[in-house]
């Protein structure tokens, strides 16, 4: 139970101890035996004898004594301390006697400590593992502004993912640059009012933050206490929702507006100034059919869009030949391509197996992709449909390649956005409505595939689709 350097200390302390308690406890037999020498009762000899022996009977008692004594305090000792206790059903002291009976006391204490400990740790454990589960980034600070405590979250985003222990006791200002959040902790502190405020972290990816700071109340507090909670929010998808949502009523607005004015334009002149000239009533019409035919693509885009993101949480449950779908939509296109003296260069033939799929929407993502690529290839260039696949996860990849103009790198990241144009007068000559792109993209998203888009200025771009193949490998049943 105790160490060699331990146990002699303990030595020494005993002896000492024994040394002093038997003195004591002989002095009265010294002062009777001297006594009885005086009025000639006893021998000097034989007294001194008597209480050579009184010395040994008290020396051997009070060693076990005082020994027993001893351990029981240095027990104690390292229980105050936090040390480690006996080991469970390992007894203190197993002798008997009033000693005995404060030994036993002694382990029932220690046993009822150990058990507390025990639910103590377990839910202190509990509670940093609950901590570190939550998303949003926690941090607990002291009364000078330095961390107590950083959850997972706070730590990988404020700290480059360090470990608690690196961060405990570092100053707030040295992981969180942000002098409104900082005025904010300080004024908690010293008023102990609630706080939530705003704030934008631009040194990565630009994201916004609701950081609310609370006291934490006590009675009492140490230097090292928790004073302050500081709980940081991710609010940077909402804000974009909101921004996004803004804009889109925004465009629709304009989209609409720019051909509805030129319709309400037109009417008017045919009821007045060319109500009587029949080559103008013919002009106008056919301006009028251009306009009216864009409105009706914008709103039939945004019925395909609203419908597409309803559903984008739905795992479609049917299977497509992909084959088949490509091969109806070059046939529909043809017209179109062979109007540019464009080619098509397409291998398809390694698909053997049905995607997992909603045919209709496979069927507008590559009409859609396959059509722009018709509109911003060069004339008499070739657009190649070229098939990979992907064993390892059992996908195929269709790589989509023109010869067109190309796409600036700055504008790459954007394309699909809703409305987002890099020449905006060519889309519209077109027939574009700046909504096809972005239909691609939330379409690959409700099958769980993959869209990637390259572009190199003077070479032409490339959009490769990767999705998933069906379990049923049967082409002949998909639709």
């Amino acid at each position: 139970m105790f160490s060699d350097d331990v146990e002699s200390k303990m030595q020494k302390k005993i002896t000492k101890h024994i040394i002093t308690g038997t003195l004591l406890l002989a002095a009265p037999s010294l002062i009777v035996l001297l006594l009885l020498v005086i009025f000639n009762k006893l021998y000097l000899g034989t007294a001194l004898l008597a209480w050579g022996c009184v010395l040994f009977i008290g020396t051997v008692f009070g060693w076990r004594v005082f020994y027993r004594l001893k351990r029981i305090e240095d027990h104690l000792q390292k229980m105050s301390e936090g040390q480690q206790e006996t080991p469970e059903g390992k007894l203190i002291d197993p002798g008997g006697g009033a000693i005995g009976d404060v030994a036993a006391a002694v382990q029932r204490l220690e046993n009822s400590w150990r058990l507390e400990r025990k639910t103590l740790s377990d839910s202190l454990t509990a509670a940093s593992i609950l901590l570190d589960a939550i998303p949003d980034p926690l941090i607990t600070l002291d009364k000078q502004s330095r961390i107590v405590f950083a959850n997972s979250a706070a730590r990988n985003l404020l700290a480059e993912s360090r470990s608690e222990t690196d961060v405990k006791g570092r100053d707030l200002s040295s992981v969180l640059r942000q002098p409104s959040v900082l005025a904010a902790v300080e004024e908690v502190l010293n008023q102990s009012e609630a706080i939530a405020i705003e704030f934008s972290l631009a040194d990565r990816v630009e994201q916004t933050f609701e950081a609310r700071i609370e006291s934490i109340t006590r009675t009492k507090f140490s230097e090292d206490d928790a004073a302050i909670i500081l709980l940081l929010r991710d609010i940077t998808a909402q804000k974009n929702s909101e921004q996004s949502r803004a804009d889109f009523v925004a465009n629709v607005s304009h989209e609409l507006r720019t051909p509805l004015t030129s319709l309400i334009g037109f009417i008017e002149t045919l009821r007045e100034s060319a109500k009587d000239d029949p080559d103008a009533r013919i002009r106008f019409l056919d301006l009028m059919a251009n306009q009216s035919d864009r409105m009706a693509r914008l709103v039939q885009d945004l019925l395909s869009l609203s419908k597409i993101e309803m559903n984008e949480h739905n795992l479609p449950d049917q299977t497509v030949n992909l084959v088949g779908v490509v091969d109806s939509i070059l046939s529909a296109l043809a017209p179109q391509a062979h109007k540019r003296n464009i080619s098509f260069e397409v291998k398809l033939t390694n698909i053997d197996k049905p995607i997992s799929g909603d045919v209709d929407e496979i069927t507008q993502l590559f009409q859609n992709l396959i059509e722009n690529s018709i509109k911003y290839s060069r004339e008499k260039s070739v657009i190649s449909i070229l098939a990979i696949n992907n064993p390892e996860d059992d996908s195929v990849s269709i790589k989509i390649s023109d010869e067109g103009e190309g796409i600036a790198r700055e504008h790459l990241a954007r394309l699909t956005e809703r409305f987002y144009r890099i020449d905006t007068a060519r889309s519209r000559e077109l027939g574009g409505t700046g909504l096809g792109l972005a239909i691609v993209k939330h379409i690959v998203n409700r099958h769980r595939g993959k869209l990637e888009i390259r572009s190199q200025e003077g070479k032409g771009s490339e959009f490769t689709v990767t999705l998933n193949y069906a379990l049923s490998p049967d082409l002949s049943k998909t639709l």
